[in-house]
């Protein structure tokens, strides 16, 4: 099969005269109209102070919902997974979870605030896919995950997860940290997730808020939330650190994510950097960490920094050369000539 088939079949064009493979990928900020809103919120000692920070910023957090008419459910869970706990993966409250029918400015605030007598091998992924896959998704929490409705989970914690499949079990808490390499990847939990929407217009997309490195300005003891970024990362979610002083700004951008205005955006195909040329509503927008958008090559997402975040409403497009991959079509120097 010559080159230029394959390139028809991977729906590719060629720019004329150059043989190389050139795209454009068109996005749009159009609000959701369903999402599913899960909190997986660390129950341990610690976490008192961001509980209740959580709490305070939640006005911000629905008016971007409401602001966007979006139907949307909302559950909590915690990050305590022990095998004596027989409460685990379960939604907090009855009900289980939240409308827009019910006084949600007066229930969440107190439903996140989950205590602090929970597990301290905080296991946020493990609750996750606990809660919202078989036979708990379906059986206990069935309805919670609609076919077509995006669902964003949304962890807080200020501990790494340690989500082990029970590997660990009668270890102490070190273990989730001197043997990390016995917990579940990461890459597969989120697999197990987007499962959840093959087959549907649905997506998934993680957020974290959550510790960013070991040397950070929180009075307690705060470790990096690393396998919670790498999720939020593979999803193209928001992150937030956990010791900023005022989580309004931070719970005002997660409510516009959920809500369907995105800060990230996968590429359909492995992009060239250099060759990536963005715009929103035709607007050229530079590549800039501070003020424009930077690549990250590993998860073909696009990411827009702060103010420059497109708004509600416009169309982004990314023109660029495809290196890598493109649907079945491997790109090399023999292809792209």
């Amino acid at each position: 099969m010559n080159a230029l088939l394959l390139l028809a079949l991977a729906g590719c064009a060629i720019e004329s005269g150059i043989h190389q493979l050139s795209r454009v990928d068109t996005f749009t900020q159009e609000p959701s109209s369903e999402v599913d809103i899960l909190w997986v919120v660390d129950d341990s000692q610690s976490m008192a102070d961001e509980q209740a920070q959580v709490a305070q910023g939640f006005d911000l957090f629905i008016r971007a919902l409401e602001d966007s008419y979006v139907d949307f459910q909302l559950g909590v869970v915690t990050t305590d997974m022990d095998v004596d706990n027989p409460e685990r993966g379960h939604l907090v409250g009855d009900p289980l979870w939240l409308t827009p029918e019910d006084d949600v400015l007066t229930l969440f605030p107190e439903r996140v605030q989950v205590g602090i007598e929970g597990s301290h091998k905080e296991k946020g992924l493990a609750a996750a896919v606990e809660a919202l896959t078989p036979p708990i998704g379906d059986g206990l929490h069935a309805g919670f995950v609609r076919p077509d409705a995006t669902l964003a989970i949304i962890f807080v914690s200020d501990e790494e997860d340690c989500s082990d499949d029970f590997a660990l079990e009668g270890l102490d808490a070190d273990a989730c940290y001197t043997e990390k390499e016995k917990l579940v990847a990461v890459e597969t939990m989120v697999g197990q997730l987007e499962q959840l929407k093959e087959n549907t217009d649905g997506r998934v997309i993680t957020s974290a808020i959550v510790g960013q490195s070991w040397e950070n300005d929180c009075s307690d003891n705060v470790a990096p939330g690393r396998r919670y970024l790498r999720a939020a990362e593979i999803t193209g979610g928001v992150v937030g650190d956990i010791c900023e002083a005022d989580y309004s700004s931070l719970m005002e951008e997660l409510g516009l994510a959920v809500s369907g205005v995105l800060s990230a955006f996968r590429l359909e195909c492995d992009a060239d950097p250099s060759s990536i040329v963005v715009t929103v509503d035709e607007d050229i927008v530079e590549a800039d960490p501070n003020e424009g958008w930077t690549y990250d090559a590993e998860n073909r997402m696009l990411r827009f920094d702060g103010v420059y975040v497109p708004p509600r409403g416009s169309t982004i497009s990314v023109e660029y050369t495809v290196s890598g991959t493109c649907g079945e079509l491997v790109v090399d120097e023999t292809t792209a000539g």
